[in-house]
């Protein structure tokens, strides 16, 4: 028991100097600048799917307020157009994903698997 304490007091006294004698780093007084989100400036082409879901959960394409039926109209002539027309979400930040999940559904059944996504905090 006597070696065990022996090196208990010898390795607490080395962290002891070790502490002490420790330089303390000089720190660089950074300003960063305050982070902001990235806004795309991209606008869909003719050819794509536009699809806007608000906070309350209301679905809008190319501008026009649509109900359950009208995306799925929407979505069968996007898809009549060309297997590869690109779909752009703009979604609502406080947009619940249970009015997300059908679109995506319909999506995916009807082949339309290139989304794209940019979300807003509207008014």
């Amino acid at each position: 028991m006597g070696p065990m304490m022996d090196c208990v007091f010898l390795l607490l006294i080395f962290f002891i100097v070790i502490a002490v004698t420790k330089k303390s780093v000089k720190e660089l007084a950074i300003q960063l600048p305050p982070p902001t989100a990235a806004v795309s400036q991209v606008k869909p082409k003719d050819k794509d799917l536009v699809i806007r879901v608000t906070a309350n959960g209301e679905t809008w394409v190319a501008n026009q307020k649509v109900g359950k039926q009208g995306m799925l109209d929407a979505i069968r002539d996007a898809q009549a157009r060309s297997a590869e027309t690109k779909v752009r979400f703009e979604l609502d930040k406080r947009a619940q994903v249970q009015h997300l999940m059908p679109i995506w559904d319909h999506l995916v059944h009807y082949g339309l698997t290139n989304w794209g996504m940019r979300t807003t905090m509207q008014e």
